[in-house]
């Protein structure tokens, strides 16, 4: 099955691997295929000082948190979507 994760759901997998969300993540590979868009690596930068405070964990151990995350999750460059799904999804949205 194909899930799409958002930015809210990685920082909560980053800030506690151990947690539900995090366990979900790393170890549901053979069933789950999970996705995101490229532009989630920008936000995790722009937030990686509040990441890092609100975990409290050393900037090497929040990397690897990173790291083990991001390695279980197919990012999609948003170049690559075609223009009629990017006009339903924001017609779904605003309806």
């Amino acid at each position: 099955m194909k899930i799409i994760v958002d930015t809210n759901i990685i920082f909560s997998a980053i800030l506690n691997t151990n947690g539900s969300i995090g366990d979900l993540l790393m170890n549901s590979g053979k069933v789950l295929d999970f996705y995101s868009c490229d532009y989630m690596r920008h936000e995790i930068q722009n937030h990686w000082a509040k990441l890092k405070k609100i975990s409290k964990l050393s900037e090497e151990e929040l990397s690897n948190s990173y790291f083990q995350i991001a390695s279980r999750i197919h990012f999609i460059n948003e170049s690559l979507i075609p223009g009629e799904i990017w006009q339903k999804t924001n017609s779904s949205l605003s309806a």
